[in-house]
């Protein structure tokens, strides 16, 4: 029986049991497997698959020449690219995803102030990240302009672009739920401590603090001990003296950890000694939170003498409202690098002092702190213990002008 030959099929015969033989179809250029004439693939529907695998192979790989998404393929494997920080690459790569199951094929000049309107519209209800893929957007447009100098790519779309309205975040831990935390930790799960102390003690970003491990630790001639990390988001170098209650901290015994937990360096492995999953360590931390709300709670309702009467239903509200404002509801992991910053200005540390802990630069150290600290009654409160505590200040009036 002749070799039933096409273009693009590369048939392979098999010889049966009984004698019979019959045809397992192959694509020739590629080599994979199309179907098996037993399996009841006729050599027409195998011929018909293999031209359809041909013309694929023909068509061109990868964007069309000039297209958006060819940009961002160029912005992708630039050097400026490769230097970012590799959380802030994923960032990028998350943010570019986007872009391009929008404009893959649009030529780069046909993006227009409108579509990036329309674009950015669609994240109204989520603006923070409507606002950083406006910004991701900016920049590799920016690229094409300055670095490669596309042809009809002159003004920047996204450039000057009003962003939605965000409120940045200004809480701050104070002492009560920093406690209530603790003691719920404790109770629950005593990893959680170490965790809370690294993250309000080191003032560093969660991401960076559960990849802190042993051979990080260093101590001075003085006895202090120190964590020197390069952070993930910035790929700056920190060295953090460690306050004397981390230290405890990481001087007080592990927890049990669970049968067949591996051996590990990291200050916070997970209770298997691996490093943490995001969602497993959040699972935990809310355990956590939901046990100290409860005590915040029976605490606020003790202090009140309980809930008015069910009748008085505006006061029950009322109160209600109260107990709820005393539990932790809106603090994040997050807010305790805030937290930490707000207390090491409230303790006098200078700018400088706070930006080589927190590896911020000095103005944005600065806008940190006068953006938090000034609404701060502590403040006004330890500038006017000072004055009291000062001598009679010797008070010079200025000598009036005389008018000509």
């Amino acid at each position: 029986m002749p070799r039933p030959k096409g273009p693009g099929l590369n048939p392979v015969r098999r010889k049966r049991a009984d004698g019979t033989a019959t045809f397992d179809w192959y694509h020739r250029p590629t080599g994979r497997l199309i179907g098996r004439e037993r399996d009841g693939m006729p050599r027409e529907r195998a011929l018909a698959i293999a031209a359809e695998m041909d013309e694929d192979m023909r068509a061109p790989s990868g964007p069309p020449s000039g297209s958006f998404g060819e940009l961002c393929a160029l912005y992708l494997a630039s050097p400026k690219f490769k230097r970012r920080a590799p959380r802030t690459q994923q960032e990028y790569r998350d943010h570019i995803e986007i872009l391009r199951s929008a404009w893959e094929g649009v030529p780069v000049a046909g993006i227009t102030r409108k579509a990036v309107a329309v674009l950015h519209a669609g994240y109204a209800a989520t603006p923070w990240r409507g606002n950083a893929i406006l910004r991701t957007l900016r920049l590799v447009l920016n690229f094409g302009i300055h670095d490669l100098e596309l042809p009809g790519l002159v003004r920047n779309p996204a450039a000057h672009f009003d962003l939605h309205e965000t409120s940045p975040r200004s809480q701050v831990w104070d002492q009560a739920r920093i406690d209530a935390f603790l003691d719920a930790a404790t109770a629950v799960a005593p990893r959680m401590r170490k965790a809370l102390a690294l993250l309000l003690y080191t003032a560093q970003r969660p991401g960076d603090v559960l990849t802190m491990a042993r051979p990080m630790m260093w101590q001075d001639g003085e006895g202090r001990t120190w964590i020197r990390l390069r952070q993930a988001k910035t790929g700056e170098a920190v060295d953090v003296p460690c306050h004397a209650r981390l230290g405890a901290e990481l001087a007080a015994p592990e927890p049990p950890a669970k049968p067949g937990a591996q051996p590990s360096t990291l200050l916070l492995p997970s209770p298997r000694g691996l490093p943490w999953r995001m969602r497993n360590f959040a699972r935990m931390w809310d355990r956590v939170v939901a046990r100290a709300n409860l005590r915040l709670a029976r605490q606020a309702l003790r202090a009140r003498g309980g809930l008015p009467l069910a009748r008085v239903e505006e006061a029950r509200e009322a109160a209600k409202a109260a107990v709820r404002a005393a539990l932790i509801s809106d603090l994040q992991r997050r807010d305790l690098r805030r937290t930490g910053v707000v207390q090491l200005a409230l303790a006098g540390a200078t700018i400088p002092q706070i930006a080589a802990l927190t590896g911020w630069k000095i103005d944005h150290a600065q806008r940190i702190v006068e953006t938090y600290l000034p609404r701060r009654g502590e403040v006004a409160l330890g500038g006017v213990e000072r004055w009291e505590a000062a001598p009679a200040p010797k008070v010079v009036p200025l000598a009036g002008r005389k008018r000509r």
